[in-house]
């Protein structure tokens, strides 16, 4: 048995009941938590603890996975994995999870394999020719927004309308049917890995189109041309029926979309390249709102980056904006008004990972996220204020993988360099910090399998996805 995950945890801030979770614990108010004991000795606690809530109540709840209840143990087993994929993927990454089905996308296609078994469902291939270069972050009702392209638009084999990532298909999860196509425009002939250029929210599919020389100014009439005002669209999720076109804000055009129940959002490049949040109503598409991203400076999207991290709350990163290049998270109200600025090196913060889904998660109106500085670090921040919560700083050699929450709790999967062949898990109170839980996986997790880009959970078993690497998911269980 290997040495366990330790960690470090400090707290900052008052929170209702915090005097009675520093005494339990013991600690005293904004100050760092002992270090834990060893692995061992933490268990047999566990251990007794265990017996005698079964003893007295007849069960206990830890919640690892998704709120099952289990009595405390020692690792994880491997349950199912999927086949291997030969080669990584440069653009269409993605992975959901709805109902009894995980399903990964790759520029070749996307498939859906069955969530107890791992055995393969369906596979919708991309047509000869072409790949996928984006996908929907997200699902609703079981249904995922892809955008296939092609090369030239001469090809032989060239699919929807002009050049590039030009057709969108919306897939049913349950058994990979293509419900409908659209065509789009793309901004030039190539294929690359785009974001935020399809999404789905409120029964609703947003389409992003674009034009190569929209920040040029180039006139009218320009081959592949989209009137800004006309370059976001809505249709029905599942039928495709074109539902209505945004208007955009003056000498605006969009760099991004997103969709939530209340409010539609796009990240707008206006005046040249200054990209800001502007919001639309989902039922018509009138525009509500536009907000600066950063008061202080200009937002360019080539330099800057600007991504989506979440519509309900509206939360975007932004690269560089401090000049370290790392990425600084900013959260608005739903009347746009600016609310937390969560940036590197503010109050001892470290580089925040926002380019993967397993890095960074938004629950319970707060960004949880890796943090890296000095040690790899689970952080927790309030959206509104930007505020650190709490972090927890784990042990040299240890890296955290991905991250889950659910059911006040945060599951860690973490590298353990010092610890050949085996990873472990991580379980946190999502309010506190505070350890809850820990396991060790038989192997490795992601290092030798490809970067985990989600974490999932069906059943009790927690699911890895992953991208870039050999196998797209395995599951994993109580040993």
């Amino acid at each position: 048995m290997t040495t366990g995950v330790g960690i470090r945890m400090a707290a900052t801030g008052t929170r209702n009941g915090r005097a009675a979770r520093d005494a339990r614990s013991g600690r005293t108010s904004g100050g760092r938590a002992p270090r834990p004991a060893s692995r061992p000795v933490r268990y047999a606690v566990g251990v007794g603890i265990g017996l005698a809530l079964l003893a007295g109540c007849g069960g206990i709840t830890a919640g690892v996975l998704a709120g099952e209840g289990y009595l405390p143990g020692d690792s994880l087993r491997e349950v199912w994995t999927t086949g291997r994929e030969t080669t990584g993927s440069d653009s269409g990454n993605g992975a959901w999870a709805t109902g009894d089905t995980v399903v990964s996308s790759r520029s070749d296609g996307v498939t859906g394999f069955d969530a107890r078994s791992g055995a393969e469902r369906w596979r919708y291939a991309a047509p000869a020719g072409a790949a996928i270069c984006s996908v929907s972050r997200a699902t609703e009702d079981g249904v995922a927004l892809i955008a296939l392209g092609t090369r030239g638009a001469d090809s032989a084999e060239s699919i929807g309308a002009g050049r590039g990532c030009a057709t969108v298909v919306a897939l049913d999860l349950a058994d990979g049917r293509a419900l409908w196509r659209a065509a789009r425009t793309p901004e030039t002939g190539e294929i690359e890995d785009e974001r935020d250029v399809v999404a789905v929210g409120g029964g609703l599919a947003l389409v992003r189109d674009e034009y190569a020389y929209w920040g040029q100014g180039w006139a009218d009439g320009q081959p592949g041309f989209v009137r800004p005002d006309r370059a976001v669209r809505a249709l029905d999720l599942r039928t495709g029926k074109p539902r209505w076109t945004a208007a955009m804000p003056k000498d605006c055009f969009p760099h991004g979309v997103a969709a939530g129940k209340r409010q539609v959002l796009a990240l707008v490049a206006c005046g040249g390249d200054d990209v800001r949040l502007a919001a639309f109503d989902p039922a018509d598409g009138r525009h509500r709102w536009t907000s600066a991203l950063d008061e202080r400076r200009a937002v360019d999207r080539i330099t800057h980056a600007p991504a989506f991290l979440s519509a309900e709350p509206a939360v975007v990163s932004v690269d560089g904006l401090d000049m370290t290049g790392h990425p600084t998270v900013l959260s608005f109200g739903d009347d746009g008004s600016r609310q937390g600025r969560i940036a590197p090196g503010t109050d001892g913060i470290g580089r925040v990972s926002t380019a993967l889904p397993a890095q960074t998660r938004i629950a319970y109106g707060r960004l949880y996220a890796v943090e890296a500085y000095d040690h790899e670090t689970v952080t927790a921040f309030d959206l509104r204020s930007g505020r650190r919560l709490w972090h927890a700083e784990l042990g040299n050699l240890e890296d955290v993988l991905g991250l889950r929450v659910a059911d006040g709790r945060v599951t860690a999967v973490v590298d353990l360099y010092a610890s050949k062949g085996e990873d472990g898990l991580l379980v946190l109170d999502a309010d506190t910090g505070e350890e809850r839980d820990m396991r060790t996986f038989p192997d490795s997790v992601a290092s030798s399998s490809g970067e985990i880009r989600d974490l999932f959970a069906h059943e009790g078993r927690l699911i890895t996805a992953r991208v870039g690497g050999s196998r797209p998911f395995t599951a994993y269980e109580e040993r």
